[in-house]
């Protein structure tokens, strides 16, 4: 496969994107930017550190113009701003997740939930929309 510079450039500018999503009683789904590609993988336990396991769904890069938009709806959503941990102890079972997002320019982050999301309410949804769209995957509800 052959870049382009801008393409490069671009690909360059994210240097860490890794969301992971589920819990009991389902699977987890994990989209991470490994090597220059974006994977969606879906395994029924938590994965471990940068492990990509057998049930890989999709593999893709993203264009320049599909980077674009995500970025722009993160900065939108200001994930930026979101807390380091968000979490409802009321649940038992429920859904956890975890984002680790890191592009040039911006700082480090590794953002936790149990059962709890950002606010307002909706902002969450939104930026998984924007990754599945970016990854071409679904996540299902939770």
């Amino acid at each position: 496969m052959v870049f382009s510079c801008e393409e490069l450039v671009m690909n360059k500018s994210t240097e860490s994107l890794n969301l992971c999503i589920g819990g009991f009683p389902g699977d987890y789904v994990r989209i991470i930017w490994l090597d220059e590609k974006l994977y969606h993988i879906c395994d029924t336990k938590p994965p471990e550190e940068e492990l990509i396991p057998d049930h890989v769904l999709n593999v893709i890069t993203p264009s320049i113009k599909e980077w674009e938009e995500f970025w722009l709806t993160v900065d939108l959503l200001k994930v930026w701003s979101w807390e380091k941990k968000y979490v409802n102890s009321g649940i038992c079972d429920g859904t956890e997740w975890e984002l680790r997002i890191k592009r040039k320019g911006r700082r480090r982050r590794k953002i936790v939930g149990m059962n709890a999301y950002p606010q307002p309410e909706g902002t969450f949804e939104s930026f998984l929309d924007a990754i599945t769209k970016l990854s071409r995957g679904k996540i299902e509800e939770f």
